[in-house]
């Protein structure tokens, strides 16, 4: 059965990109427009509890759950990705870490020749989405967006041990990571209002999902882009054994990540047209940068049991607490599970030469699992060290030209041999941390790697094989002022009238921290350039 709909814009994944361009461009209401999600609405009460995030990490029907292909510098390991399944893509399910990065990693976006990417450009559209509850400064922070951004109302007193520790090793205390220095430790901000999580679809969709002129479509899977030869003019969808077309008169919009759009792209024959030709699948446009460029934060953690009940865990003797901690947040939303687990961390540079910081800390005062879930029995707590800078790159590549097979996913970490001497030199430093005395009355036995394992080609080695990433694919839809790029400044496809990329994909380097915010950003500088604007804040 085919059924067709006509809108003026069709955005294909409503993550944090596709969330921001449907609220933006339906603004207008005689604009039509139409989001389609492969997942469900968000309707799960998991997608809301902030603790919750260590069983949406392999949630069955809420994540994508991608793994990649055996990494060969990794001794075949393959590193798991999880990817958002609902509406609010990654942002209902990630971390919640609000952090923007470094300003000079947008300075050198703009000194490769994208005009307005620089950090006085974009800077702008983080205070337009932006409303923050801590800080007022309207220079930095931003009051009346829609995106609620605080900090976890009660964190763990092991995280001021942390800062205790950090200070003893001479690293300041940093009350705002996005303020004037990244540089220090302190807690993190994060997307939550009143004790739940604010994903890009609580804070950008809820309150327009009521317009008329607005189409929110769940459980659709884009197979493909329509073109009439060298122009965009919608999409196509798999539904069982249905198709159906919906028609885009203005523009198609991929905002489905780093992963699923470069995917679309490929299967729409929109890459390098030698490996597309292979597949079976006509080729519309030789373009074979589409999946290249891929970047992730890789990263190495340390694990400790600990003899105290203080950090997050269980164990009889903290039974009644966690009893509590369900009564507290029903009635208050307030406690352990309105945290994100993830809350405090810093910035260092393991080379006093570079110019910002190379490894970003990240703490969890709780103990996993041994399944590598959250929190098993007991108590314990975990210090990561994520490099933020790789200069290994990988690849999106189609396994086939069917639109369920999964894509291939190759980051090819370690290529860059640079990147393991700078997360080696961020995990000594990390571990470094945690064997100052602040934490002598928290730390028992060293679980992960274990003491044995101090330094030398075997802890290298064992940092190699057991690394893992904190989920920023980004980069395989090159943004570029060159011909060679995937999208130009504007972020439209080169090649292809009709058809832009706002997402994480489009980015050209990866960010120095987490990447939820700044692709916020990017949709939003994104929908203001859509509608011939400039931002307002």
């Amino acid at each position: 059965m085919t059924q067709n709909q006509e809108f003026d814009f069709v955005i294909v994944g409503a993550g944090s990109a596709g969330c921001v361009l449907a609220n933006r461009l339906s603004e207008d209401a005689k604009t039509s427009v139409c989001l389609i999600e492969a997942g469900p609405k968000d309707t799960n009460p998991l997608l809301h509890i902030p603790a919750a995030l260590f069983t949406l990490m392999r949630h069955g029907t809420l994540n994508w759950r991608h793994t990649t292909v055996p990494q060969k510098r990794m001794n075949g390991a393959s590193v798991y990705i999880p990817r958002g399944r609902a509406l609010g893509g990654s942002s209902s399910i990630n971390g919640m870490v609000y952090i923007r990065g470094h300003r000079a990693d947008y300075d050198e976006w703009a000194d490769a020749g994208l005009t307005g990417w620089g950090w006085d450009g974009v800077l702008p559209y983080f205070l337009k989405s932006e409303r923050n509850e801590s800080f007022a400064d309207p220079a930095v922070h931003g009051q009346g967006g829609p995106l609620n951004v605080t900090f976890v109302n009660r964190y763990n007193r092991l995280d001021e041990v942390l800062f205790e520790a950090a200070e003893t090793l001479q690293y300041r205390r940093n009350e705002d990571f996005n303020g004037a220095e990244q540089d220090g430790f302190g807690v993190h901000q994060v997307t939550q209002i009143n004790g739940r999580r604010c994903s890009a679809a609580v804070a950008f969709l809820t309150p327009v999902r009521g317009r008329p002129n607005l189409e929110i479509l769940t459980g659709q899977q884009v197979a493909r882009v329509s073109l009439d030869g060298r122009r965009a003019v919608g999409v196509e969808l798999v539904d069982g054994g249905d198709r159906r077309t919906i028609t885009a008169r203005r523009e198609v919009i991929l905002s489905a990540g780093a992963i699923a759009s470069p995917q679309i792209l490929m299967l729409s024959g929109i890459g390098d047209g030698a490996a597309l030709s292979k597949l079976g699948i006509g080729v519309a446009h030789d373009a074979p940068a589409v999946g290249t460029n891929l970047q992730d934060h890789i990263a190495a953690r340390i694990e400790f049991e600990s003899p105290s009940t203080v950090p997050y865990g269980l164990s009889l003797r903290s039974l009644p607490r966690m009893a509590w901690s369900v009564l507290e947040y029903a009635l208050a939303r307030r406690g352990f599970w309105s945290s994100n687990l993830i809350e405090s961390g810093g910035f260092v540079r393991t080379d006093p030469a570079a110019d910002r910081p190379d490894i970003q800390i990240a703490f969890i005062p709780g103990q996993r699992g041994k399944d590598g879930k959250q929190f098993g029995w007991g108590h314990g707590f975990s210090i990561s060290a994520v490099l933020l800078r790789p200069k290994s790159r990988g690849d999106i590549t189609l396994a086939s030209a069917d639109p369920a097979d999964r894509p291939r996913i190759d980051p090819k970490f370690f290529s860059d041999p640079e990147d393991l001497e700078i997360l080696l030199r961020g995990f000594t430093e990390a571990r470094r941390l945690t064997y100052t005395a602040p934490f002598d009355a928290y730390r028992g036995a060293e679980r992960i790697p274990g003491p044995d394992l101090d330094g030398g080609p075997a802890l290298t080695d064992w940092v190699r094989d057991n690394a893992s990433t904190i989920f920023h694919p980004v980069g395989t839809c090159r943004m570029g002022a060159d011909e060679g790029s995937v999208v130009d400044p504007e972020l439209r496809v080169r090649g292809i009238a009709g058809l832009r990329v706002v997402d994480a994909s489009v980015m050209p380097t990866i960010v120095g921290g987490n990447t939820n915010a700044p692709t916020i950003m990017i949709a939003e500088k994104a929908a203001d350039t859509i509608k011939g604007v400039g931002a307002s804040v």
